[in-house]
């Protein structure tokens, strides 16, 4: 009885512990990554539309003087450097959530018109 209990954990516990962990990261991290991804790919797919979006309002402020060529099923280009120029997007560096690269003032939106709508399709 003169005896004191050592008070810790026994090295069978701690390996326990550390694998259970390693588990619980084995499983967690790919839900993670793929939840990340799918972020950068809607603030993607969100950065095109609005790029798009401004080319509409670009449109339909210069409807009527607008190239007729845009008016046609081949289209005609309007350049993000327009778009920031004529105030429909912001005058900013604009980089791609997934690949990081930054969208140029020469990149273009292709306005073509298909029936009575026009198509906007961001070429970036």
């Amino acid at each position: 009885m003169g005896e004191k209990m050592k008070k810790g954990f026994t090295l069978v516990e701690l390996l326990g512990v550390i694998v259970i962990l390693g588990i619980v990261g084995v499983i967690v991290t790919p839900l993670i990554m793929n939840a990340i991804n799918e972020s950068r790919q809607t603030a993607s797919d969100s950065q095109k539309i609005a790029i798009e979006r401004a080319a509409k309002n670009y449109v339909n402020a210069n409807m009527y003087t607008i190239d007729d060529k845009c008016k046609t099923a081949e289209g005609c280009k309007v350049s993000i450097a327009t778009l920031k120029k004529e105030g429909f997007l912001e005058d900013k560096v604009i980089k791609d959530a997934i690949t990081e690269e930054v969208i140029t003032d020469s990149d273009t939106v292709t306005i073509s018109k298909n029936g009575n709508r026009y198509k906007y399709t961001f070429n970036g």
